[in-house]
């Protein structure tokens, strides 16, 4: 009876599976993700680089941790002392 109900039903659909590969480019690109804004942090130098790996490792899978620090890493900073003023970038003047 059993294998009678199996033939009137049709093949059944087998699932392939997208492989290792797959998988492996999930986890990549999340892990990448997850530490965008300390990445960030690092290429563009900010003084408080490590502030934001911190925030970013120990928050960020709260979502508002990673926005935080995200936030953080796009935040205005004013240059050191001794250095030109930086004109092109103070909220509120002309672009250059």
């Amino acid at each position: 009876m059993l294998v009678l109900a199996q033939i009137a039903a049709g093949p059944q659909p087998q699932y392939v599976g997208g492989g290792p590969a797959k998988g492996a480019v999930i986890i990549v690109t999340s892990v990448l993700m997850y530490v965008l804004p300390s990445i960030l942090a690092f290429k563009r130098e900010r003084r408080k680089k490590w502030r934001i790996l911190a925030i970013n490792l120990l928050l960020g899978w709260t979502l508002i941790g990673w926005v935080v620090s995200m936030l953080m890493t796009y935040a205005y900073e004013p240059p050191p002392d001794g250095a030109p003023p930086d004109t092109t970038r103070i909220p509120g003047t002309p672009r250059l």
